[in-house]
């Protein structure tokens, strides 16, 4: 008998130890809490989406799969002219005699080097694209932001776990079956008898499980035998059958008692899975605005790119009019000032941009000392395409988010989370009276070597377990707080509407604020285009002086950093105005659907 127990139980234990490794409870585990959250998005968003969790964060395949579909021409150098004014560099001698001539003796004194401050060879105005470098779209953006954020990983995780918490209230109401054995073996030493051998093996199997309702059933068959190698001993079977039932009949009865925990679990759920959709929509409009903000730095580097090249050849022309006596020397230093102004500007906006260009990598979860660009013709897209602004009135566009917003949703169910808290506490205040009963079967008494149950002879109990509500100090807390948990979650939830409510009419403000900010700063380029050239025609006739027209450049400088700025603020209100009005929509790649730059099958 020893030898044919150990060949049944050897074999158990390792296909039981094969089956139930860490890697099949993981893939358990996964399985059970995708299906979950699939559910959950069914209910709360109507559509299904792909939900997966990875062990860590891997921007690779995001960054290859954007390196093999380039998209856009290849980045220019836009702002740099090769065209050069003609004239001479000497300084022109100043005029001698009269009123100033102590000016003119300060004049004439040598004029600071431009090459020993601005090198002949200057970097291209924009860090250059390498053959390794990563040039990302708005969409590409996005897609690696989604693989790669580790606060995008996070808040998917976060999923998660309320799902797995929800899998454990749901195998509270699923059977739960046991199965345990033992195998011992014992040599003792008796007197009279010399030593006693045997081998002692048992088994038991049982299921458990808890209704609806509170009730608990509990059933168990065990069998042990005890084999003496002595064979004069003989042998002896044992084998018993249980089944017992557990049901409250006042405190914690009833399905809406039994069932607190598993309800507030599956809602839990279904506030994580809308969490994580809000979340996806201010992601997506966090890492649009990392984006646009650092075109508009790179716009800048350009634009006072431009401003330099323009006062470089104001310069070379004001050196030629004073060569010709039409201009005085004192201007032409103010041009030379100028220039070196602007040449420290491009140097400063420059190196603000290779800052904002490293901080959203950050953004978008890579390392720092990847290689990418931004597309700037994702500019000239927006331009290309207008403004797109809503027409919906403030009063249609306030019903809307308070009707959609996925984070007032939560606040709103919250309340009544918290109403039925309250009824559980109530609950808490009764007595316990609960029904115990039980039926247990013996083996046949005759028949020492057979584990044959008697079911004819088996031993009934029924009875009641009583404790009356005569101490409930706890209870009666627990009740108060649930109470004021109430009252408290009513007050959020007023101050959550009031906050929808002031988000939608500021982002509604912001939005029209930014487009008439728009045509402003549109109309102020044309006039200041308008107006350098004018001026720099008038300085040629010798009827405006040289700070005229260095006013006018820096104006125009201005004009069109303000112009790009204002066309980056009304899109990046256009797209907080959808998400506090929760119509923005987004998908699980972290495409906006219905936006020029995301919507075009990138």
């Amino acid at each position: 008998m020893a030898g044919r127990t150990l060949a049944i139980l050897v074999p158990l234990a390792a296909a039981i130890a094969a089956g139930c490794s860490a890697e099949w409870y993981t893939h358990d585990a996964d399985r059970e809490v995708y299906g979950i959250v699939a559910e959950k998005e069914a209910d709360a968003l109507g559509r299904v989406r792909r939900f997966h969790v990875r062990p860590r964060p891997d921007p690779t395949r995001a960054l290859e799969a954007a390196r093999r579909g380039e998209a856009g021409a290849p980045e220019e150098n836009a702002g740099a002219s090769e065209e050069q004014a003609g004239a001479p560099e000497e300084d022109a001698a100043p005029a001698e005699g009269g009123p100033g001539a102590e000016a003119d003796r300060l004049l004439e004194q040598p004029a600071a080097d431009l090459e020993d401050i601005i090198p002949e060879d200057l970097p291209p105005p924009v860090p250059e694209s390498g053959p390794e470098t990563v040039r990302l779209t708005l969409a590409e953006a996005l897609r690696v932001a989604v693989a790669a954020s580790r606060t995008y990983q996070a808040r998917k995780e976060d999923v998660y776990l309320s799902a797995l918490a929800l899998t454990l209230q749901r195998y509270l109401f699923r059977p739960h079956p046991t199965a345990t054995g033992t195998v011992d073996y014992t040599s003792d030493f008796e007197a009279g008898t010399g030593r006693v051998r045997s081998w002692d093996p048992g088994a038991e199997v049982g299921v458990s499980q808890q209704l609806a309702d509170g009730a608990v059933l509990a059933g168990s068959l065990g069998v042990s035998a005890l084999k003496y190698l002595n064979k004069e001993l003989g042998d002896t079977v044992d084998a018993a059958l249980d089944f017992s039932l557990t049901q409250p009949l006042w405190r914690g009865a009833g399905r809406s008692i039994v069932q607190e925990n598993l309800l507030q679990a599956e809602r839990n759920a279904l506030y994580a899975v809308r969490s994580f959709a809000r979340f996806e929509k201010t992601f997506a409009v966090e890492v649009a605005t990392a984006y646009l903000r650092t075109l508009q730095d790179r716009d800048a580097v350009m634009n006072a790119w431009n401003n330099y090249e323009s006062l470089r050849r104001g310069r070379e022309q004001s050196e030629w009019l004073a060569q010709a006596e039409r201009l005085p020397e004192f201007e032409v230093d103010q041009a030379r000032q100028s220039e070196f102004a602007a040449y420290n500007r491009w140097i400063v906006e420059r190196e603000n941009y290779v800052n904002a260009l490293d901080a959203f990598k950050l953004t978008l979860g890579i390392p720092v000392t990847t290689d990418i660009a931004l597309i700037p013709e994702e500019l000239d897209r927006l331009r290309e395409g207008g403004l797109r602004h809503p027409e919906q009135p403030l009063s249609d566009a306030t019903a809307t988010a308070l009707a959609t917003r996925l984070d007032l949703a939560n606040t709103r169910d919250a309340v009544e989370d918290a109403g039925r808290k309250v009824m559980v506490a109530e609950d808490g205040l009764k007595g316990d009276v609960d029904l115990v009963a039980s039926i247990g079967y013996a083996p046949r008494a005759d028949r020492v070597q057979s584990a044959r149950i008697a079911l004819s002879r088996g031993d009934y109990s029924i009875g009641f377990d009583i404790d009356l509500p005569v101490d409930r100090l706890t209870e009666r807390n627990a009740l108060r707080e649930t109470q004021i948990d109430r009252q408290a979650a009513r007050r959020t939830l007023e101050e959550a509407r009031d906050n929808v409510v002031l988000d939608v009419r500021q982002a509604y403000r912001r939005l029209q604020q930014a487009r008439e900010s728009y045509e402003i700063q549109k109309r102020s380029v044309a006039l200041a285009e308008r107006r350098v050239e004018s001026t720099r025609l008038l300085l040629q006739a010798g009827r405006v002086d040289q700070r005229d027209l260095l006013d006018a450049e820096a104006d125009l400088l201005s004009a069109r950093n303000a112009l790009t700025a204002a066309l980056v603020a009304h899109t990046i209100a256009r797209l907080q105005f959808a998400r506090d009005l929760g119509t923005l929509a987004v998908d699980e790649k972290g495409q906006i659907h219905g936006w020029v730059l995301t919507d075009n099958g990138r």
